[in-house]
């Protein structure tokens, strides 16, 4: 009865063989812009996962994740998903001084500093620019999510 599903469970196999986007971000003291850039980006395919101290996309042979360089709040992270791009809001759990990079350890292959979007922290008016309205949040039913898991308080 579940034959007509096998070959969607395969697909597992591509995992290997992924590529890195090009992806480009930007911050500020409270939130984190990321824009990944895949051209013929089909929707629903595309599985986006944040945690507290992760991010992951993948969507056919494409995939991006790591490990945050500070925490985020997951519930309150928003992205859109385009025909060309995934813009994505990521809402930093505390706000403070600019993180360093954007993940921890090793550069990111394909990653760059996104200038048009990024402001240095003593020019941010409390007017920003970044519309986040129209973006869904992790609990906007993204086919193939599945639940978030443990969160916890961790260092509370």
């Amino acid at each position: 009865a579940n034959a007509c599903l096998l070959p969607r469970e395969i697909s597992q196999d591509k995992t290997k063989m992924t590529k890195a986007p090009n992806a480009k971000w930007a911050q500020r003291k409270d939130k984190i812009f990321l824009t990944i850039n895949i051209p013929n980006l089909d929707p629903a395919k595309t599985k986006i996962n944040v945690t507290p101290t992760n991010f992951s996309f993948t969507s056919d042979e494409w995939s991006l994740v790591f490990d945050t360089f500070g925490e985020v709040n997951p519930d309150e992270c928003k992205w859109t998903i385009g025909a060309r791009d995934v813009t994505v809001l990521l809402v930093r759990k505390e706000e403070g001084e600019y993180w360093d990079k954007l993940q921890k350890g090793a550069k990111i292959q394909n990653m760059t500093v996104d200038w048009d979007k990024w402001k240095d922290e003593d020019e941010v008016a409390d007017d920003d620019d970044f519309d986040s309205s129209g973006m869904q949040g992790m609990g906007g039913g993204m086919p193939g999510m599945g639940g978030m898991g443990g969160g916890g308080m961790g260092g509370m």
